[in-house]
Protein backbone atom coordinates (compact mmCIF):
# COMPACT_ATOMS: atom_id res chain seq x y z
CA UNK A 1 0.00 0.00 0.00
CA UNK A 2 1.38 3.49 -0.87
CA UNK A 3 2.58 5.38 2.18
CA UNK A 4 0.10 8.20 1.62
CA UNK A 5 -2.76 5.73 2.08
CA UNK A 6 -1.53 4.45 5.43
CA UNK A 7 -2.88 5.49 8.80
CA UNK A 8 -0.09 7.83 9.84
CA UNK A 9 -0.05 6.70 13.47
CA UNK A 10 0.46 3.11 12.34
CA UNK A 11 3.41 3.48 9.99
CA UNK A 12 6.06 0.96 11.04
CA UNK A 13 9.36 -0.41 9.83
CA UNK A 14 7.68 -2.95 7.54
CA UNK A 15 5.92 -0.12 5.72
CA UNK A 16 9.24 1.64 5.13
CA UNK A 17 10.81 -1.62 3.95
CA UNK A 18 8.04 -1.92 1.39
CA UNK A 19 9.30 1.35 -0.10
CA UNK A 20 12.71 -0.24 -0.53
CA UNK A 21 11.42 -3.59 -1.76
CA UNK A 22 9.13 -1.93 -4.31
CA UNK A 23 11.86 0.57 -5.27
CA UNK A 24 9.46 3.49 -4.92
CA UNK A 25 11.41 6.40 -6.44
CA UNK A 26 11.63 9.94 -5.17
CA UNK A 27 9.16 12.15 -6.94
CA UNK A 28 6.52 14.78 -6.56
CA UNK A 29 5.15 13.35 -3.28
CA UNK A 30 8.07 11.58 -1.60
CA UNK A 31 11.71 12.35 -0.78
CA UNK A 32 14.34 10.36 1.11
CA UNK A 33 17.08 11.73 3.37
CA UNK A 34 19.83 9.68 4.98
CA UNK A 35 20.70 12.11 7.80
CA UNK A 36 18.84 14.49 10.06
CA UNK A 37 19.06 18.17 9.31
CA UNK A 38 21.70 19.83 11.46
CA UNK A 39 21.52 22.95 13.60
CA UNK A 40 23.39 25.32 11.32
CA UNK A 41 21.49 28.13 9.61
CA UNK A 42 22.07 26.45 6.25
CA UNK A 43 20.67 23.13 7.51
CA UNK A 44 17.61 24.81 8.96
CA UNK A 45 16.96 26.68 5.70
CA UNK A 46 17.27 23.38 3.83
CA UNK A 47 14.70 21.70 6.09
CA UNK A 48 12.26 24.58 5.76
CA UNK A 49 12.73 24.64 1.99
CA UNK A 50 12.00 20.91 1.65
CA UNK A 51 8.91 21.03 3.87
CA UNK A 52 7.37 24.22 2.45
CA UNK A 53 7.90 22.96 -1.12
CA UNK A 54 5.69 19.95 -0.39
CA UNK A 55 2.94 22.19 1.04
CA UNK A 56 3.13 24.52 -1.97
CA UNK A 57 2.72 21.58 -4.37
CA UNK A 58 0.57 18.50 -3.69
CA UNK A 59 1.76 17.52 -0.21
CA UNK A 60 3.76 14.37 0.41
CA UNK A 61 6.21 12.57 2.66
CA UNK A 62 9.75 13.37 3.73
CA UNK A 63 11.39 10.18 5.04
CA UNK A 64 14.62 10.60 6.99
CA UNK A 65 16.90 7.67 7.71
CA UNK A 66 16.75 5.91 4.34
CA UNK A 67 19.80 5.69 2.12
CA UNK A 68 19.10 6.34 -1.55
CA UNK A 69 20.91 6.14 -4.84
CA UNK A 70 19.78 7.98 -7.96
CA UNK A 71 16.44 8.69 -6.30
CA UNK A 72 15.77 5.08 -5.29
CA UNK A 73 15.71 3.81 -1.67
CA UNK A 74 18.51 1.27 -1.06
CA UNK A 75 18.48 0.38 2.62
CA UNK A 76 17.28 1.69 6.00
CA UNK A 77 20.02 2.39 8.53
CA UNK A 78 17.89 4.89 10.44
CA UNK A 79 19.24 7.53 12.83
CA UNK A 80 21.10 6.30 15.91
CA UNK A 81 22.14 7.94 19.16
CA UNK A 82 19.33 10.48 19.34
CA UNK A 83 16.30 11.17 21.50
CA UNK A 84 13.42 10.84 18.99
CA UNK A 85 10.97 12.91 21.05
CA UNK A 86 13.50 15.71 21.33
CA UNK A 87 14.09 15.64 17.56
CA UNK A 88 10.35 15.82 16.87
CA UNK A 89 10.10 18.82 19.19
CA UNK A 90 13.03 20.47 17.37
CA UNK A 91 11.28 19.92 14.03
CA UNK A 92 8.01 21.31 15.32
CA UNK A 93 9.62 24.43 16.74
CA UNK A 94 11.57 25.05 13.54
CA UNK A 95 8.51 24.66 11.35
CA UNK A 96 6.32 26.76 13.63
CA UNK A 97 8.73 29.70 13.61
CA UNK A 98 10.18 29.35 10.13
CA UNK A 99 7.23 28.91 7.75
CA UNK A 100 4.31 31.28 7.27
CA UNK A 101 1.43 30.88 7.13
CA UNK A 102 1.48 27.85 9.37
CA UNK A 103 1.03 24.50 7.58
CA UNK A 104 -2.13 23.05 9.11
CA UNK A 105 -2.19 19.29 9.60
CA UNK A 106 1.55 18.58 9.28
CA UNK A 107 2.50 15.39 11.15
CA UNK A 108 5.85 14.00 12.33
CA UNK A 109 6.46 10.44 13.46
CA UNK A 110 9.56 8.63 14.75
CA UNK A 111 9.45 5.04 13.49
CA UNK A 112 11.49 2.62 15.64
CA UNK A 113 13.68 0.11 13.79
CA UNK A 114 14.76 -3.36 14.84
CA UNK A 115 18.38 -2.17 14.98
CA UNK A 116 17.55 0.35 17.72
CA UNK A 117 17.65 3.37 15.42
CA UNK A 118 14.73 5.49 14.23
CA UNK A 119 13.44 6.84 10.95
CA UNK A 120 11.49 10.07 10.86
CA UNK A 121 8.48 10.46 8.61
CA UNK A 122 6.98 13.90 7.95
CA UNK A 123 3.55 13.94 6.31
CA UNK A 124 2.97 17.34 4.74
CA UNK A 125 -0.63 17.94 3.59
CA UNK A 126 -1.69 19.56 0.36
CA UNK A 127 -2.42 23.00 1.73
CA UNK A 128 -5.68 24.95 1.43
CA UNK A 129 -3.78 28.16 2.18
CA UNK A 130 -0.73 28.49 -0.08
CA UNK A 131 1.78 29.88 -0.66
CA UNK A 132 3.94 29.09 2.37
CA UNK A 133 7.07 31.18 2.73
CA UNK A 134 10.33 30.30 4.43
CA UNK A 135 10.74 33.28 6.73
CA UNK A 136 13.62 32.38 9.04
CA UNK A 137 17.39 32.21 9.12
CA UNK A 138 17.67 35.37 6.97
CA UNK A 139 15.53 33.79 4.26
CA UNK A 140 12.26 35.01 2.76
CA UNK A 141 11.63 32.74 -0.19
CA UNK A 142 8.90 30.63 -1.72
CA UNK A 143 9.75 27.11 -2.84
CA UNK A 144 7.91 24.78 -5.21
CA UNK A 145 8.20 21.07 -5.89
CA UNK A 146 7.72 19.19 -9.13
CA UNK A 147 8.76 15.78 -10.46
CA UNK A 148 12.25 17.12 -11.13
CA UNK A 149 12.89 18.41 -7.62
CA UNK A 150 12.65 21.74 -5.78
CA UNK A 151 12.95 25.21 -7.26
CA UNK A 152 12.22 28.76 -6.18
CA UNK A 153 8.77 29.85 -7.30
CA UNK A 154 8.65 32.30 -10.18
CA UNK A 155 6.22 35.20 -10.46
CA UNK A 156 3.66 33.26 -12.48
CA UNK A 157 3.83 30.30 -10.09
CA UNK A 158 3.37 32.65 -7.13
CA UNK A 159 0.36 34.20 -8.82
CA UNK A 160 -1.18 30.74 -9.20
CA UNK A 161 -0.36 29.82 -5.59
CA UNK A 162 -1.90 33.00 -4.18
CA UNK A 163 -5.16 32.35 -6.01
CA UNK A 164 -5.29 28.56 -5.63
CA UNK A 165 -6.39 28.51 -1.98
CA UNK A 166 -9.38 30.76 -2.57
CA UNK A 167 -10.04 29.00 -5.87
CA UNK A 168 -10.07 25.59 -4.17
CA UNK A 169 -12.73 26.66 -1.68
CA UNK A 170 -14.67 28.31 -4.51
CA UNK A 171 -14.63 24.98 -6.36
CA UNK A 172 -15.77 23.15 -3.22
CA UNK A 173 -18.73 25.53 -2.88
CA UNK A 174 -19.47 25.22 -6.61
CA UNK A 175 -19.55 21.41 -6.31
CA UNK A 176 -21.94 21.67 -3.35
CA UNK A 177 -24.16 24.21 -5.13
CA UNK A 178 -24.36 22.10 -8.29
CA UNK A 179 -25.35 19.08 -6.25
CA UNK A 180 -28.01 21.04 -4.35
CA UNK A 181 -29.52 22.21 -7.61
CA UNK A 182 -29.65 18.60 -8.77
CA UNK A 183 -31.21 17.42 -5.49
CA UNK A 184 -33.81 20.18 -5.36
CA UNK A 185 -34.74 19.96 -9.04
CA UNK A 186 -36.52 16.65 -8.39
CA UNK A 187 -35.24 15.41 -11.76
CA UNK A 188 -33.73 12.23 -10.39
CA UNK A 189 -35.41 8.87 -10.71
CA UNK A 190 -35.82 8.75 -6.91
CA UNK A 191 -36.23 12.32 -5.60
CA UNK A 192 -35.96 12.93 -1.88
CA UNK A 193 -39.30 12.94 -0.07
CA UNK A 194 -40.68 14.72 2.98
CA UNK A 195 -40.30 18.15 4.55
CA UNK A 196 -36.83 19.52 5.24
CA UNK A 197 -33.53 17.98 4.19
CA UNK A 198 -30.06 17.60 5.62
CA UNK A 199 -27.25 17.34 3.07
CA UNK A 200 -23.66 16.63 4.10
CA UNK A 201 -20.78 16.97 1.67
CA UNK A 202 -17.25 15.78 2.39
CA UNK A 203 -15.03 17.03 -0.42
CA UNK A 204 -11.30 16.28 -0.60
CA UNK A 205 -9.02 18.99 -1.93
CA UNK A 206 -7.81 16.48 -4.54
CA UNK A 207 -11.36 16.26 -5.93
CA UNK A 208 -11.36 19.92 -6.99
CA UNK A 209 -7.69 20.48 -7.83
CA UNK A 210 -6.65 17.31 -9.66
CA UNK A 211 -7.91 14.39 -11.73
CA UNK A 212 -7.65 12.00 -8.78
CA UNK A 213 -10.13 9.09 -8.94
CA UNK A 214 -11.31 6.63 -6.30
CA UNK A 215 -11.27 2.86 -6.77
CA UNK A 216 -15.01 2.12 -6.93
CA UNK A 217 -14.47 -1.62 -6.48
CA UNK A 218 -12.82 -0.87 -3.14
CA UNK A 219 -15.63 1.50 -2.20
CA UNK A 220 -18.12 -1.31 -2.83
CA UNK A 221 -16.10 -3.67 -0.63
CA UNK A 222 -16.19 -1.09 2.19
CA UNK A 223 -19.74 0.16 1.63
CA UNK A 224 -20.70 -0.63 5.25
CA UNK A 225 -18.72 2.47 6.27
CA UNK A 226 -21.10 4.64 4.24
CA UNK A 227 -24.50 3.81 5.73
CA UNK A 228 -27.19 6.43 5.10
CA UNK A 229 -28.00 8.90 7.85
CA UNK A 230 -30.41 7.73 10.52
CA UNK A 231 -30.57 4.07 9.58
CA UNK A 232 -28.57 0.86 9.67
CA UNK A 233 -30.14 -0.35 6.43
CA UNK A 234 -28.30 0.01 3.16
CA UNK A 235 -28.60 -1.04 -0.45
CA UNK A 236 -25.37 -0.36 -2.35
CA UNK A 237 -25.19 -0.17 -6.13
CA UNK A 238 -23.02 1.42 -8.79
CA UNK A 239 -24.43 4.42 -10.65
CA UNK A 240 -23.21 7.00 -13.14
CA UNK A 241 -21.68 9.20 -10.41
CA UNK A 242 -19.90 6.33 -8.62
CA UNK A 243 -21.55 4.26 -5.90
CA UNK A 244 -24.74 4.97 -3.97
CA UNK A 245 -25.90 3.44 -0.68
CA UNK A 246 -29.68 3.86 -0.41
CA UNK A 247 -31.98 3.51 2.58
CA UNK A 248 -34.27 1.30 0.55
CA UNK A 249 -38.06 1.35 0.47
CA UNK A 250 -40.53 2.63 -2.08
CA UNK A 251 -39.84 6.30 -1.25
CA UNK A 252 -36.40 7.90 -1.05
CA UNK A 253 -35.71 9.39 2.38
CA UNK A 254 -31.94 9.49 2.04
CA UNK A 255 -28.77 7.96 0.63
CA UNK A 256 -24.99 8.17 0.73
CA UNK A 257 -23.27 8.80 -2.61
CA UNK A 258 -19.54 8.31 -3.18
CA UNK A 259 -18.38 10.11 -6.31
CA UNK A 260 -15.59 9.02 -8.62
CA UNK A 261 -13.45 11.95 -7.44
CA UNK A 262 -13.67 10.79 -3.80
CA UNK A 263 -16.31 13.27 -2.66
CA UNK A 264 -19.14 12.05 -0.43
CA UNK A 265 -22.74 13.23 -0.29
CA UNK A 266 -25.05 12.06 2.50
CA UNK A 267 -28.70 13.08 2.70
CA UNK A 268 -31.62 12.68 5.05
CA UNK A 269 -35.09 13.86 4.10
CA UNK A 270 -38.15 14.53 6.24
CA UNK A 271 -36.16 15.98 9.15
CA UNK A 272 -39.05 18.24 10.22
CA UNK A 273 -41.67 17.16 12.75
CA UNK A 274 -44.94 18.83 13.68
CA UNK A 275 -46.71 19.36 17.00
CA UNK A 276 -49.91 21.35 17.37
CA UNK A 277 -49.14 23.47 14.32
CA UNK A 278 -45.48 24.09 15.22
CA UNK A 279 -42.89 22.64 12.82
CA UNK A 280 -39.61 21.76 14.47
CA UNK A 281 -36.36 19.78 14.20
CA UNK A 282 -35.55 17.74 17.28
CA UNK A 283 -31.91 18.75 17.83
CA UNK A 284 -30.93 15.64 19.79
CA UNK A 285 -32.02 13.23 17.05
CA UNK A 286 -30.65 15.48 14.30
CA UNK A 287 -27.18 15.68 15.86
CA UNK A 288 -27.09 12.04 16.93
CA UNK A 289 -27.75 10.98 13.34
CA UNK A 290 -24.75 13.01 12.18
CA UNK A 291 -22.27 11.94 14.83
CA UNK A 292 -23.22 8.29 14.53
CA UNK A 293 -21.88 8.27 10.95
CA UNK A 294 -19.38 11.13 10.64
CA UNK A 295 -16.33 9.29 11.93
CA UNK A 296 -17.27 6.21 9.90
CA UNK A 297 -17.54 8.26 6.72
CA UNK A 298 -14.12 9.83 7.23
CA UNK A 299 -12.49 6.54 8.16
CA UNK A 300 -14.12 4.93 5.15
CA UNK A 301 -12.73 7.60 2.84
CA UNK A 302 -9.32 7.06 4.45
CA UNK A 303 -9.54 3.31 3.90
CA UNK A 304 -10.40 3.65 0.21
CA UNK A 305 -7.38 5.92 -0.21
CA UNK A 306 -8.95 9.39 -0.43
CA UNK A 307 -6.15 11.82 0.50
CA UNK A 308 -6.66 14.66 2.98
CA UNK A 309 -7.27 17.53 3.45
CA UNK A 310 -11.05 17.50 3.16
CA UNK A 311 -13.80 20.08 3.54
CA UNK A 312 -17.04 19.18 5.33
CA UNK A 313 -20.15 21.18 4.49
CA UNK A 314 -23.52 20.86 6.22
CA UNK A 315 -26.60 22.25 4.47
CA UNK A 316 -30.19 22.37 5.73
CA UNK A 317 -32.94 22.98 3.16
CA UNK A 318 -36.59 23.88 3.64
CA UNK A 319 -36.16 25.15 7.21
CA UNK A 320 -37.51 28.72 7.21
CA UNK A 321 -39.83 29.23 10.16
CA UNK A 322 -38.70 25.96 11.75
CA UNK A 323 -37.92 25.64 15.45
CA UNK A 324 -34.57 23.96 16.19
CA UNK A 325 -35.65 22.47 19.49
CA UNK A 326 -32.61 22.18 21.75
CA UNK A 327 -34.17 22.27 25.24
CA UNK A 328 -36.87 20.30 27.04
CA UNK A 329 -39.63 22.84 27.22
CA UNK A 330 -43.35 22.73 26.47
CA UNK A 331 -44.26 24.08 23.07
CA UNK A 332 -46.80 26.46 24.54
CA UNK A 333 -44.58 28.25 27.06
CA UNK A 334 -45.14 31.99 27.19
CA UNK A 335 -41.54 32.59 26.07
CA UNK A 336 -41.37 30.88 22.63
CA UNK A 337 -38.05 29.84 21.15
CA UNK A 338 -36.75 31.67 18.02
CA UNK A 339 -37.25 30.01 14.64
CA UNK A 340 -34.80 29.68 11.75
CA UNK A 341 -35.17 32.65 9.41
CA UNK A 342 -33.71 31.19 6.19
CA UNK A 343 -35.00 28.49 3.88
CA UNK A 344 -31.49 27.19 3.17
CA UNK A 345 -28.76 27.22 5.84
CA UNK A 346 -25.23 26.94 4.48
CA UNK A 347 -23.23 26.21 7.61
CA UNK A 348 -19.53 27.23 7.56
CA UNK A 349 -17.19 24.77 5.87
CA UNK A 350 -14.99 22.78 8.24
CA UNK A 351 -11.52 21.57 7.25
CA UNK A 352 -10.08 18.16 8.14
CA UNK A 353 -6.36 18.48 7.52
CA UNK A 354 -5.50 14.92 8.52
CA UNK A 355 -7.30 11.71 9.35
CA UNK A 356 -7.21 11.09 13.08
CA UNK A 357 -9.28 10.16 16.14
CA UNK A 358 -12.99 10.85 16.38
CA UNK A 359 -12.37 13.65 18.87
CA UNK A 360 -10.44 15.61 16.23
CA UNK A 361 -13.39 15.37 13.85
CA UNK A 362 -15.77 16.65 16.54
CA UNK A 363 -13.57 19.66 17.23
CA UNK A 364 -13.23 20.40 13.53
CA UNK A 365 -16.99 20.56 12.89
CA UNK A 366 -18.04 22.36 16.07
CA UNK A 367 -18.00 25.80 14.36
CA UNK A 368 -20.70 24.57 11.97
CA UNK A 369 -22.92 23.56 14.89
CA UNK A 370 -22.21 26.85 16.64
CA UNK A 371 -23.58 28.57 13.52
CA UNK A 372 -26.64 26.30 13.51
CA UNK A 373 -27.39 27.14 17.14
CA UNK A 374 -26.81 30.83 16.31
CA UNK A 375 -29.47 30.49 13.59
CA UNK A 376 -31.77 29.14 16.30
CA UNK A 377 -31.12 32.24 18.43
CA UNK A 378 -28.54 30.71 20.76
CA UNK A 379 -25.00 31.69 21.66
CA UNK A 380 -23.21 28.45 20.74
CA UNK A 381 -23.68 24.69 20.49
CA UNK A 382 -24.06 23.56 24.10
CA UNK A 383 -24.24 19.91 23.03
CA UNK A 384 -20.41 19.85 22.97
CA UNK A 385 -18.17 19.43 26.00
CA UNK A 386 -15.74 22.12 27.11
CA UNK A 387 -12.96 20.52 25.03
CA UNK A 388 -15.05 20.45 21.85
CA UNK A 389 -16.37 16.87 21.88
CA UNK A 390 -20.02 16.26 21.04
CA UNK A 391 -21.67 14.50 23.97
CA UNK A 392 -25.31 15.61 23.79
CA UNK A 393 -25.54 15.78 27.58
CA UNK A 394 -27.65 18.92 27.45
CA UNK A 395 -30.47 16.89 25.94
CA UNK A 396 -30.68 14.75 29.08
CA UNK A 397 -31.16 17.69 31.41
Amino acid sequence: MPIDRLDFDNIWENDLRELVDAQVPEGLRIEYKLDLYGNSDADKREALKDISAFANAFGGHLVIGISGQKGLPIYIPGISGIDPDREILRFEQLIRTGIEPRIQGLRIRAVPLDNGAHCFVLRVPHSWYPPHRVSAQNSNRFWMRNSGGIHEAGMEELRVLFTSGADALHRVHHFRDERLREILSLNSARPLQGNGRLIIHIIPLAAVTSSWQVDLAKVFMLHKAFIPLGTSGRSPRFNFEGLVNERGGEKNFGYTQIFRNGALEATKASIIREHEGQNYILARVFEEDIFEVLSGYLNGLRDVGVPPPLAILFTLEGVRGILYKVVRKHFFDDDPEPVIERDILYLPECIINEYGPESDYHRAVKPAFDALWNAAGRESAKSFSADGIWDGKIYNQ
